[in-house]
């Protein structure tokens, strides 16, 4: 498909002439006469960004200067003629083709006197001396695309051609239209699950929900462009481009460059050179065009929110409602107990290959209705009993048929519980960790053990590393008694154990001695990283210089080598890299950076910083430009 500069003009005329129209040449030039033949002189396909069809078909955002329209909604157009355009003798059609003569679609658009919905159509609604306005109508169901478009005009005599190369016709797909298969009839919900270029990604555990700000970019310079390329390299024929759902799974499949090199290649190393750290990414836009304009060669390197973010933005450029989801706390079920179990030996120590069942996060999810009635994941998620009576009977009632038949109800002998507690957000990097182990005895008699506990570094997918630290604590519990015992991981114990998107798993076990009661419990938490302070230095407006500060502090007694920074936002185009060097121990660092604002309104400024030794360092800043 190709993809050519933008001509505000219309493409030069092509005379293809029928032999009756030949030898015509002195009739051709009398203005007015019918019986010559009609010359389409220029198309204007309108597309200016605060024009009707882009305003209207919710594509003003959009960088490109082409025409960007949605299915099964009438957008406008206006051709000149060598003369006025006669209805009772002149004809007129439209061919729009997507792809080539072999593998493509050629559509036949006519002209009518009434508009129907749901058929490819158009209407002359002015006309003006030689000039004509169209209404055309586009299909509901019609494949989405970047169309070539011709103008075939019809006289007595003869038919001549006009391409109108290179003003191209993007069609996407449409949620404002009751027609297509993605409809949605929320407005809010468009505006953020289609509109909105900036969105959170959660990360971190349930007790510790970190957030980061990613830029979808779907509107930026290539995205477009890049989004359709990425369609083209799924070997999948371009009358399937019409149906959201194997557009989806075909994007879904694509982002990941396994087996069909694809966008992005994924990397759980512990060293990411030649390709970029996943933590150090805060956007798709960088992502998506290094793709493109390498014509293909994967971008190094993912994890599963970066995956995520690049798959909800190829979507929302394409027009289907999209969002990324966060999911915490759940695994494999791989006993098909359907309960999420601590694995313990007779020791009452962890077994880590059974207990690591992988925790999925990030997840896409495709709000559009589908005729399968499934989800893009192919399932329907559990939700509308979440802790509910309801959902207790049926997980009961499910797992007699699973491996574990007689799990409910539980024993009724167990008397002591056991729970860990965080205060707070949580533990700094390079600070000691501090948490709460807590003990109830809810019986009558006293009761005593030895309680084992073992800290470990864990993957964000689930798995764990290795064993920080572990001990034993004796025991000794009062009738009726609830007794609290400091924990505390200094930071020397973990400091050379830390992982990308890691956190640390303590497990408590133990066994009471004087009921064999088992007691096992874990806790996940994260140790927080800086933010990225960014500070505007004055009032944004469009198209003068603003001054932004952006502010870090090292929290580690150790220095940070090869620091990059990246800038993203504000209505740049592309990202700007800043190899900063080093960052001594503890040091603070201030950078001050110059923007030119080109879009009014509310926008942001997002930073981050890449670095081996500490990861997941971003920032973000809510900056409103005012107009001119």
């Amino acid at each position: 498909m190709s993809r050519s500069n933008t001509n505000t003009t219309g493409g030069p005329s092509s005379a293809a002439a029928t032999p009756a129209a030949s030898g015509e040449e002195e009739e051709e030039e009398e203005e007015g006469d019918s019986n010559t033949l009609l010359k389409v002189h220029s198309v204007d396909f309108l597309k200016s960004k605060d024009g009707p069809n882009r305003r209207e078909h919710h594509t003003d955002a959009y960088f490109s200067d082409k025409l960007i329209v949605r299915r099964g909604q009438t957008f406008q157009m206006w051709i000149e003629f060598s003369r006025p355009f006669n209805p009772k003798s002149d004809k007129l059609e439209l061919q729009l083709k997507l792809g080539d003569s072999s593998t493509g679609i050629l559509i036949s658009v006519p002209l009518v006197n009434v508009l129907e919905d749901r058929r490819w159509e158009m209407k002359i609604v002015e006309q003006k001396d030689k000039r004509v306005r169209l209404a055309v109508n586009t299909l509901p169901s019609a494949s989405i695309g970047c169309y070539k478009v011709t103008v075939e005009s019809f006289s007595p005599r003869g038919k001549l051609l006009f391409p109108c190369t290179p003003n191209d016709v993007y069609l996407l797909f449409n949620p404002w239209c009751e027609d297509d298969a993605v409809y949605l009839d929320n407005e809010a919900e468009r505006k953020e699950y289609v509109l909105n270029s900036m969105g959170r990604i959660y990360y971190g555990t349930v007790q510790q929900i970190g957030t980061r700000t990613w830029n979808f970019a779907q509107f930026e310079q290539d995205i477009l462009e890049a989004c359709l390329f990425i369609l083209e390299r799924g070997q999948v024929a371009m009358t399937e481009w019409r149906d959201p759902e194997i557009v989806s799974r075909m994007v879904s499949a694509l982002v990941n460059a396994n087996d069909d090199n694809g966008v992005l290649i994924g990397s759980w190393k512990d060293s990411y050179e030649g390709g970029t750290s996943p933590t150090a990414w805060s956007g798709s836009g960088d992502i998506l065009r290094q793709y493109y304009r390498s014509s293909g060669r994967p971008v190094k390197f993912a994890q599963c929110w970066v995956y995520a973010g690049v798959t909800n933005s190829v979507l929302r450029c394409l027009g289907i409602p999209t969002r990324c989801v966060t999911n915490f706390n759940s695994a494999h079920d791989t006993d098909l107990s359907l309960t999420i179990d601590i694995y313990i030996d007779e020791k009452l120590e962890i077994i880590k290959d059974k207990t690591s069942d992988s925790v999925w996060y990030d997840i896409l999810l495709s709000l559009m209705p589908s005729e399968s009635g499934l989800s893009i994941s192919g399932v329907w998620p559990c939700g509308g009993l979440a802790g509910s009576a309801e959902e207790r009977i049926a997980v009961e009632r499910a797992s007699r048929f699973g491996s574990k038949p007689t799990l409910y109800p539980s024993p009724t002998s167990n008397d002591v519980s056991v729970e860990i507690f965080m205060d707070g957000a949580g533990p700094l990097i390079g600070g000691d960790a501090k948490l709460s182990i807590v003990l109830k005895n809810k019986s009558s008699s006293q009761r005593t053990a030895s309680l084992l506990y073992e800290v470990m570094v864990m993957y964000y997918t689930g798995v764990l590393k290795t064993t920080v630290k572990k001990d034993q604590i004796p025991l000794t519990l009062r009738p009726q008694e609830t007794k609290t015992i400091p924990w505390t991981l200094q930071y020397k114990e973990y400091m050379n154990h830390l992982v990308d998107q890691g956190a640390l798993k303590l497990a408590v076990t133990g066994r009471i001695n004087e009921t064999q009661q088992i007691l096992a419990t874990e806790f996940n938490f994260r140790l927080r990283t800086p933010d990225l302070i960014i500070t505007p230095q004055g009032d944004a407006v469009v198209g003068k210089e603003l001054t932004v500060k952006i502010t870090f502090q090292n929290p580690l007694s150790q220095v940070l080598r090869n620091v990059l920074f990246r800038i993203e936002g504000l209505g740049m185009q592309s990202v700007r890299k800043i190899a900063y060097g080093d960052v001594d121990k503890l040091a603070t660092v201030t950078l001050t950076e110059k923007f030119i604002p080109t879009v009014a309104g509310p926008q942001k400024l997002l930073a981050s910083m890449d670095c081996r030794l500490l990861t997941q360092v971003h920032g973000v800043a809510n900056i409103v430009v005012r107009p001119k």
